[in-house]
């Protein structure tokens, strides 16, 4: 008899905790920009295009059926593209060469670990709203960096066979503009980015009911960047992007 209540009681549980927990899958086009908060000479040059899926999850820890704590487990493509207005200056074969009106355009994937409270309301119209608001830890887990030039019809990356470089490379610091042989530190940029990020992401949308305890998800998420996304200490930046996204919960 004792045996039997402990596994009735174990598998009342189970059945309780399951009840509680909804899993499923969402995809997401961002579009990113970085804001520059230091450094005026250097500017946000367009909007980037990126792109993220992943795995999704919630679980309601009261016995409200509006109080959940989500968690997101993402691939995220957000790039990142800058203008350097002035001139910089890098050593090339033991002489000066002057670059100016250089475009830095950042390819960077993230593995994002989203965690949130979301709020939903009561079934309206045969569908459910809700908000979010949490802390989303990203790393870097690709990052490539395309250096242009406007003028003087150069590269840095001629007498290569390269189209872009990993920033954060010891291998790539050919690419970097050191400020020639007198190492002029008007005309210095280290294009490194930082290996982490940690943004403040809000969010709201729908869930709408198809099948069984599947529920289809829309929404808009702002992801908002809060810690330097570059490296070189003459400018700063932080990486936002919002983001529309679909999924399926069950």
């Amino acid at each position: 008899m004792a045996i039997a209540l402990l596994f009735s009681s174990n598998v009342s549980n189970a059945q309780d905790v399951t009840d509680r927990v909804n899993f499923g899958f969402k995809i997401s086009p961002n579009f990113s920009w970085l804001k520059i908060t230091e450094g005026d000479i250097m500017q946000n040059d367009d909007v980037g295009l990126g792109f993220s899926y992943g795995l999704t999850g919630d679980y309601r820890f009261t016995n409200s059926e509006n109080y959940f704590i989500g968690a997101d487990l993402l691939i995220s493509t957000a790039p990142a593209i800058l203008k350097h207005g002035g001139k910089l200056q890098r050593t090339v074969s033991d002489s000066t060469q002057v670059y100016q009106n250089v475009n830095f355009r950042y390819a960077v994937q993230y593995l994002q670990i989203p965690v949130y409270i979301k709020l939903k309301s009561n079934e309206t119209g045969g569908m459910k709203y809700y908000i979010n608001i949490g802390l989303a830890p990203s790393f870097a887990i690709s990052r490539k960096l395309s250096t242009k030039v406007d003028t003087y019809n150069t590269s840095v990356y001629e007498g290569t066979n390269s189209t872009s470089h990993d920033p954060n490379s010891t291998e790539s610091t050919r690419f970097e503009f050191d400020g020639g042989k007198e190492e002029n530190t008007q005309f210095i940029y280290v294009d490194n980015m930082a290996s982490a990020r940690m943004s403040l992401i809000l969010g709201a949308g729908i869930e709408y009911p198809i099948s069984g305890n599947a529920s289809f998800m829309a929404g808009l998420r702002f992801d908002n960047g809060f810690t330097d996304f570059l490296s070189d200490n003459a400018y700063s930046g932080r990486h936002n992007f919002i983001s529309l996204t679909a999924g399926i919960l069950f």
